[in-house]
């Protein structure tokens, strides 16, 4: 087990719920030291806290990734808590439906901002600090919604399509400065804004489950152990490339009428 020097260093932006939380707490296991960053500072707070009893040692930061200045002090407070930067996963974000042709510009440049400019400024605010490091790290977090066409999530899809050209450009751009950056692109995932949303009856949880060809929504830890492997030193010539974790929902076609799928093994028929 690292003790608190040592181990690489790993900010997780968003570490305070969802995928940012099973990271984080999946790099602790793997002997990252994390620094949990997030707008709910309480929720951050916890988890460093939590991991931190049992695990490597753990810090917490605010940060709000709709302001410059604040990702970039929480990047130094970072950096500077153990003197170094390994990796950097900005998980932020949030949903926000609307059907297309009623969405508003407020609505539209929120999701942009949180989403595509935020991943940016996370990412700018950490170069400095990662061109030091012996194995830099990006793993940014993209969306099937992506690559298929999702209604009611035009600015979602756009962002995320942003995030994924970023990854592509500078991944390009930062390889003389030894930085890999890719990303990971969930399906439907069991986090809390998920279950909050099934819980209020604006998703159905077993019209998401019938997306995928395994019939459920992935869990986070699932997520999070794509994005542990893409910031190790295991992924060291991977770079530019955005890894789906969605249970091959995008990949699924539709089955010939009058053909019965056969059950997944495991669950039910």
């Amino acid at each position: 087990m690292a003790g608190e020097d040592e181990g690489p260093v790993a900010l997780v932006i968003g570490g305070a719920s969802g995928i940012g939380e099973a990271t984080a707490d999946e790099l602790a296991q793997q002997g990252w030291r994390v620094v949990v960053a997030d707008r709910d500072t309480e929720g951050a707070e916890r988890v460093a806290t939590r991991i931190g009893k049992t695990g490597p040692a753990a810090h917490w930061v605010g940060v709000d990734v709709t302001s410059t200045s604040s990702v970039e002090a929480a990047t130094r407070d970072a950096a500077e808590r153990w003197n170094r930067l390994d990796a950097v996963i900005p998980c932020a974000g949030v949903i926000d439906p609307s059907p297309s042709d009623a969405l508003e510009d407020d609505a539209l440049l929120r999701m942009l901002d949180i989403h595509l400019v935020g991943t940016i400024r996370c990412l700018r605010a950490a170069f400095p600090y990662l061109r030091e490091a012996a194995e830099p790290a990006i793993v940014a977090i993209s969306s099937v919604a992506a690559h298929i066409g999702t209604p009611h999530r035009l600015s979602y899809a756009a962002a995320k399509g942003g995030v994924e050209s970023v990854v592509r450009t500078l991944a390009v751009e930062w390889a003389p400065s030894g930085i890999r950056i890719n990303a990971v692109a969930p399906g439907w995932v069991k986090t809390p804004m998920i279950a909050t949303a099934i819980d209020a009856g604006r998703l159905d949880a077993s019209t998401l489950e019938k997306l995928s060809p395994f019939e459920r929504l992935a869990e986070p830890v699932e997520v999070a152990r794509a994005i542990a492997f893409l910031a190790s030193p295991a992924a060291s010539y991977v770079s530019g490339t955005t890894l789906l974790v969605d249970g091959a929902l995008t990949v699924r076609g539709p089955w010939p009428q009058g053909v019965v799928p056969p059950p997944v093994r495991g669950h039910r028929s």
